[in-house]
């Protein structure tokens, strides 16, 4: 069981720990996370105001200059419905901003990614999974329909 759910919006203490990355982006220290996690720029899809949000890249296509990210709390995550209405205004990496685009991935796809996630990083999948509220049978068909409960979105960096 995971002392995080990450199912219910964060509150406290614990909303100041999960917003201090952005502050590391914010003044060019973006490298410090490593190319483990980004920083999406965004705009509220009812207010219009720009949002800031760090993520964890699970996968990555180098060839295609694509970052992945999923939505651990799925479809309904904020940012997740802003990219959906407007898009992205810009992705950092490292201590870097790029313009780029959205791609949603479909489910086999993103099944695909999180598989190679899993291999890579077992342990952390298991936790990040049980933080999510999520898990399957263990199966690749298992994991294609998990993956409906938790999307997962590629920024192609230009």
């Amino acid at each position: 069981m995971s002392a995080f759910n990450f199912k219910q919006k964060p509150s406290g203490l614990f909303k100041w720990f999960l917003h201090a990355p952005t502050w590391l982006y914010r003044s060019h220290l973006g490298f410090l996370m490593g190319n483990r996690f980004v920083m999406i720029e965004h705009r509220g899809r009812r207010s219009g105001n720009l949002y800031r949000t760090v993520l964890e890249v699970p996968g990555r296509h180098p060839g295609k200059n694509e970052w992945i990210v999923t939505s651990g709390t799925g479809p309904q995550a904020d940012w997740y419905r802003n990219i959906e209405a407007w898009g992205v205004e810009a992705v950092w990496i490292g201590s870097k901003r790029h313009e780029a685009s959205v791609r949603f991935l479909d489910a086999p796809e993103a099944a695909s990614v999180m598989a190679g996630y899993e291999s890579a990083h077992p342990k952390t999948a298991a936790k990040l999974m049980a933080s999510m509220g999520v898990s399957y049978d263990g199966t690749d068909a298992g994991r294609v329909e998990m993956m409906h409960q938790i999307p997962m979105v590629a920024f192609v960096v230009r």
